[in-house]
């Protein structure tokens, strides 16, 4: 098959490249060849010496007497050729290592010199796979091939010299016929198999891109539940491989066979020539041996010749896409030298700009705005209007297909790149972070940046709480692409960054996208604070955060549509007034939904619920629980399951952070007209911290526990209607105390909390008690609403019921059973529930019947794993109530009418 002219130009840029590292390493080069030529020179002499031996032997007057110095001459020999074909090592390897090094490099520089354009249309996995295997095709030319092939060479000239000058010309006749067939069959052959290696190659590429892409999204592959389709794509590929892979194998035992062949040719002709020589007596016996060999000494690197010849031609397939890469110029480039980019105001301009990322697929459409000096302006629109690739154009990821993007009057295509991304900064939509320290990724701008202003950057951005909340602080690692952290922890690493350099030009491509409401606010106080003074280009979707932008832009479908300011474009009743009342309709629906959610919430049964449900992973971590649980009812209104998981974060962290054996402190108390819940954990200082590692056995949870973001959690607080407030634990360590009011912030109407609204509909519900009046009582109350009851009259009915059927979504107990006490029931279950594995957000609740109603009564029930406890005998509303509070979201019918 012809070679196509882009392959050719890739070999052409291999073979520059090999002849620049030799180069520029030519003194080396030079004294490793001439180590190379002396030492098959003393490897040739060592035949003609084992010659003379043998002939000094053969003679009946030499019998009585050794030739010494001849038998120590060949020693000598075979040393002095080995030696110097090691020092030929020792000085060619730092040209091979240094040559693969600078070729790796400039690779990589390459790379980053191309375009968006390339990256975006290239597999990460397929690029490293092809760059790996290419500079390691270099470095095998540059190294073995040079120096196996130009030895080889050198020692079958001198020994076809030596049997065309001392002994017959057959035997150089018949040496060069082998040499010949046996490179033409090599070089034919070898040009057959290349096809099947560069079908290798490929599948390969595309197994390791399929590797690494599954691995990159190795989240959407388990929430889809999808390893086995990414095992099957792997496999058909690597199938295939191992099919090419067979035939390649096939066609090189082919090759094998006939050029052993050949070689047992070869010698067996000039074995035969040499002996019938002897038996003539044209030939000594000493000659015959040096015939021999010279033979097996040119024969046995003519196997290996072929061997790299064809390991040379499969280096040369590999290293020719990085050749081709190298072929490839940077789409958006810095033609000739260009100035540095002068920035006096900071005016940015887009003049009727038009782009498309393909041909046929255009984004923007005569683009042109101005953002003044100093000034904020905001981008606004749908998704796939065009909004982030203005931002992209800024930065000359991409030049326009038509018009201009200036900065000051200066085209940015006639500028240097460096020095327009230096005044640029930005926080973009999808955080960018390294596997490296949070310092590391604050400081990216500049790595110089001392420890100070980085803190300094990260308070600005509102994340060093959370940062000094982390064991190792800023010497965190983020993980690969910051998967460690949540995408708004990212998204403030990004601002702090932003913050840090500093630049006279900002852009802000959806900033707060992943932050939530209370954390967005103030965040966007801070943005408004920085842009003061600098021009701020602002891609927003949240319409509440530009309001107070100099001038707005509303984008549809690749064109300015409308331009004003927030009051202006309002006024005009088009897109952006309809886009304004959508989001405004949108957020009275977010909050109606959440004011309907609260109800009254007995925070003690929560704080018992969420201790029963965490005992194991205190189990595994081998800490100390001490509780102080005040004995009157702590009821507040909010979410139950959200204020659930609040509690379960806080406590799952402090178990996290406490190493074992440490102590956790729990105190819930009533002060005034305020419940305040206090977690005390005891974790070690920063330095026990720093070298305090996790144990191998270490539930998973708990090692995704030990961060925790302040801001967050006093975000989510403070919707829940509460507040955190962290402070130095008495004892060391940190503690976290929620507050919250006894009465609503925002309390339902009357209502939603009586009864009558309160449906059971399709609940299964679980009554227990001996005394059958009271039971029937409790099973009437409930199926009047709708609910499924099942009743038993003692505890060992229960525990039969629940290991044969299907269980209820909540249970009512009697403490005082006939057979056994509420108490020990309860235990039960719950031990029935750890063998099944239910998480804690699928455990049964349980509410406790009993006559007594002190606070030790309450608090013993709580503690051995009801949730709460009620008094009989039992109020209808209040049961009622109760049930419907209790119940797991995905069970609740019942809703305020």
């Amino acid at each position: 098959m012809p070679e196509t002219s882009s392959a050719a130009r890739a070999r052409q840029e291999v073979n520059r490249s090999i002849l620049m590292a030799l180069w520029k390493h030519r003194r080396r080069t030079a004294a490793a060849v001439a180590l190379l030529v002396v030492a098959k020179l003393l490897m040739v002499a060592v035949p003609a010496v084992l010659k003379r031996i043998v002939d000094a032997l053969s003679e009946p007057a030499t019998l009585l007497t050794l030739p010494v110095f001849l038998l120590l001459a060949y020693a000598l020999l075979r040393f002095a050729g080995s030696l110097f074909t090691e020092l030929r090592d020792v000085v060619f390897v730092r040209v091979t290592q240094a040559a693969v090094a600078d070729f790796k490099v400039r690779m990589f520089e390459h790379l980053q010199r191309l375009g968006a354009r390339f990256h975006d249309s290239r597999q990460t996995g397929v690029l490293a796979r092809d760059v790996e295997r290419g500079t390691a095709g270099v470095g095998f030319l540059l190294g073995t091939a040079l120096f196996t092939l130009l030895p080889t060479l050198v020692e079958i000239v001198s020994v076809l010299v030596i049997l065309v000058a001392g002994y017959s010309i057959w035997f150089a006749a018949i040496v060069a016929v082998t040499f010949t067939a046996y490179a033409i069959l090599t070089t034919v052959l070898t040009e057959r198999r290349a096809p099947f290696q560069r079908q290798i190659n490929d599948l390969d590429s595309l197994a390791s891109g399929r590797m690494v892409d599954s691995l990159l999204n190795y989240e959407a592959v388990k929430l889809y539940a999808n390893e086995d389709l990414e095992s099957r794509r792997l496999s058909t590929v690597l199938k295939e491989w191992v099919g090419v892979g067979i035939v390649n194998q096939r066609s090189l035992s082919v090759l094998h066979i006939t050029q052993s062949a050949i070689i047992a040719f070869g010698v067996a002709a000039v074995m035969l020539l040499a002996g019938k020589q002897v038996v003539d007596f044209d030939m000594s016996v000493g000659d015959l041996v040096l015939v021999n060999a010279y033979i097996i000494q040119i024969c046995l690197p003519l196997n290996t010749l072929g061997l790299i010849f064809r390991q040379a031609k499969e280096a040369l397939i590999n290293a020719e896409r990085v050749g081709a890469l190298l072929q490839i110029q940077p789409e958006v480039g810095d033609e000739g030298t260009f100035a540095a980019l002068r920035v006096d105001h900071g005016e940015v301009r887009f003049e009727k700009v038009s782009f498309g990322y393909e041909p046929g697929r255009q984004i923007l459409w005569d683009v042109d705005f101005t953002v003044p000096s100093g000034a904020t302006v905001a981008v606004v629109g749908g998704s796939g209007s065009g909004k982030s690739t203005l931002a992209r154009l800024l930065f000359r990821f991409y030049d326009p297909d038509a018009g201009r993007v200036l900065i000051d009057g200066q085209d940015l295509r006639h500028v240097d790149q460096k020095s327009l991304r230096r005044v640029l900064g930005i926080v973009p939509q999808d955080t960018l972070l390294f596997d490296e320290t949070i310092a590391y990724n604050i400081a990216y701008s500049d790595p110089a940046t001392p420890r100070e202003a980085v803190v300094e950057a990260a308070r600005g951005a509102r994340v060093d709480e959370f940062i000094a909340s982390l064991p190792a602080g800023y010497d965190t690692r983020v993980g690969e692409r910051g998967v460690k952290l949540s995408g708004g922890e990212r998204q403030r690493i990004a601002i702090a960054r932003a913050l840090l350099k500093n630049p006279p030009i900002m852009v802000f491509d959806e900033a707060t996208s992943a932050l939530d409401t209370r954390t967005e606010r103030a965040i966007q106080a801070e943005l408004t604070r920085i842009s003061r003074g600098r021009t701020t280009l602002v891609i927003a979707h949240r319409l509440s955060t530009i309001v107070d932008a100099d001038l707005i832009l509303v984008m549809e479908h690749g064109r300015v549509r409308e331009q004003g300011t927030h009051d202006e474009l309002l006024a005009r009743q088009g897109i952006y007034a309809q886009m304004w009342n959508l989001q405004r309709q949108q957020n009275a629906l977010e909050a109606e939904a959440t004011r309907l959610s609260r109800q009254p919430v007995n925070l003690v049964a929560l704080v018992a619920g969420v201790l029963d449900g965490a005992r194991p992973l205190l189990d595994a971590k081998g800490v100390n629980l001490y509780t102080q649980i005040a004995s009157e009812a702590a009821r507040i209104t909010g979410d139950p399951s959200a204020l659930q998981q609040l509690i379960w974060n806080l406590y799952a962290h402090a178990v996290a952070v406490t190493p074992p054996g440490g102590r956790i402190e729990l105190r819930l108390a009533r002060d005034g007209p305020l419940t305040r819940l206090t977690i005390a954990d005891g974790r070690p200082s920063p330095g026990q911290a720093a070298a305090q590692q996790p144990a191998a056995d270490e539930p998973d949870v708990l090692r995704s526990m030990a961060a925790l973001d302040p801001a967050r959690v006093q975000a989510e607080a403070e919707r829940l209607g509460g507040v955190l407030r962290a402070s130095d634990a008495a004892a060391g360590g940190m503690a976290y105390t929620l507050e919250f009011p006894l009465r609503a912030v925002d309390a339902l109407p009357a209502s939603a909390t009586e009864t009558s609204g309160i449906d059971l509909s399709g609940v299964a519900i679980m009554v227990a008690d001996d005394q059958e009046d009271a039971r029937g009582l409790v099973a009437e109350v409930l199926a009047d609403r709708g609910a499924a009851v099942h009743t038993c009259a003692s505890g060992a009915d229960v525990l039969a019921a629940l290991r044969q059927a299907s269980w209820p979504d909540l249970l009512v107990c009697d403490i005082s059973l006939g057979d056994m006490e509420g108490y020990e029931l309860i235990g039960r279950i719950r031990a029935l529930e750890a063998e099944r594995g239910a998480p804690l957000g699928e455990r049964m609740p349980a509410v406790a019947l009993s006559g007594h109603t002190g606070p030790e009564d309450r608090l013993r029930a709580l503690l051995a794993g009801f949730q709460i406890h009620v008094a009989k005998p039992v109020d209808p509303r209040e049961l009622l109530a109760t049930v419907s509070a209790m119940l797991r979201p995905d069970t609740r019918r019942g809703a305020a009418s």
